[in-house]
């Protein structure tokens, strides 16, 4: 790329005009002094023209040729995972980064590939709780050892009839998958991520399918992390069974949880029966912790792509950062054929 390090701008380029977009990354980015949103396109052109002229930025018809995509610095994508393609043929020979809204990538081969086509630190994926503060807060006391080794890690995710809303959920080839592929892959990066784990290894899955979408997924599996320790994860993500709906970090001494379903959430500590220490206590402190809304989070992830890309660096936003993540989710939808 040839963006200059210290110029005060970066144009940005919109592909998809969904939910995701106008009420969180347009509001997001119209408040991001670095970043100057030059257009917005989509294939359903009332809905662009409509959050278009709502917050006032130049809507692009999207035409039948993409070839003619106008340049940009950076070019969100956020359309399902099924209608990328195309526009990743055409943008890899742009000099644009991008920023692709999750899920990523099916498969491994798929991810490294797309990930070949750009600079490491051009191109971003939407894994955003990466940097929300409970996140950053486990990670912290992960690697610092403040409630002993950790044990083990349990994520649950859903509930009976589960709603995920989208036309394209009704299309399995654009959606890519079901519940685990659009909604659990936050928890399954954001325990990867927190952890620093190294190498996966599924011990036993199952998984449910109806039309082609999996409904219902369990999973035991083991993490390396720093070190060679081996730990044990267990997971639970389903539209068919409640759930306990967070992510769960076992230590020697405590046990540490929160939820993913909502961004205001308290990370609860708990002793566990055989310690000594009394350590049952909600941080309180997350309140002034920054940042914890999905406005501050969303925000501080773009910041820091925005960065990777004026210093050139790779950091926790970028696509080849998350390789882990898409080879747990291959390795899941393996084992639902192998049961056929």
């Amino acid at each position: 790329m040839s963006i200059n390090p210290k110029s005060k701008e970066l144009s940005v380029g919109i592909v998809g005009a969904g939910d995701i977009v106008s009420k969180v990354h347009l509001p997001v980015l119209l408040n991001t002094k670095e970043i100057s949103i030059e257009w917005i396109t989509d294939i359903n052109t009332l809905k662009a023209k409509s959050i278009a002229n709502a917050y006032k930025i130049p809507f692009l018809k999207q035409e039948e040729n993409i070839n003619n995509l106008p340049y940009a610095d950076i070019i969100l994508i956020a359309i399902p995972y099924g209608a990328r393609e195309p526009y990743y043929k055409i943008l890899r020979e742009h000099a644009s980064a991008l920023y692709v809204e999750k899920p990523f990538s099916r498969t491994v081969k798929e991810h490294k590939e797309i990930c070949s086509w750009f600079s490491d630190y051009a191109l971003c994926c939407g894994y955003q709780r990466r940097v929300w503060s409970p996140t950053q807060l486990t990670k912290k006391i992960i690697r610092d050892g403040l409630l002993g080794p950790l044990q083990s890690v349990h994520f649950e995710l859903g509930n009976p009839g589960y709603s995920m809303s989208g036309k394209h959920y009704s299309d399995i080839n654009l959606a890519g998958g079901g519940i685990l592929f659009e909604v659990g892959v936050h928890g399954l990066d954001t325990l990867l991520y927190s952890t620093d784990a190294q190498s996966i290894e599924i011990k036993s899955a199952k998984m449910l399918m109806e039309g082609g979408f999996d409904i219902h997924t369990e999973a035991d599996f083991i993490i390396k992390i720093k070190n060679n320790e081996k730990i044990n994860c267990k997971i639970k993500i389903s539209q068919l069974e409640q759930t306990t709906n967070k992510l769960e970090f076992v230590f020697n001494y405590a046990t540490l949880s929160y939820s993913l379903i909502s961004f205001d959430t308290d990370i609860r500590i708990e002793s566990n029966k055989s310690s000594k220490n009394n350590l049952s206590l909600i941080v309180d402190s997350l309140n002034q912790t920054y940042p914890l809304t999905p406005y501050q989070t969303f925000s501080e992830y773009w910041n820091q792509f925005v960065v990777g890309i004026k210093t050139r660096q790779t950091n926790l936003t970028c696509a080849a950062e998350s390789i882990l993540t898409t080879e747990i989710i291959e390795e899941l939808y393996a084992t639902e054929k192998k049961l056929k």
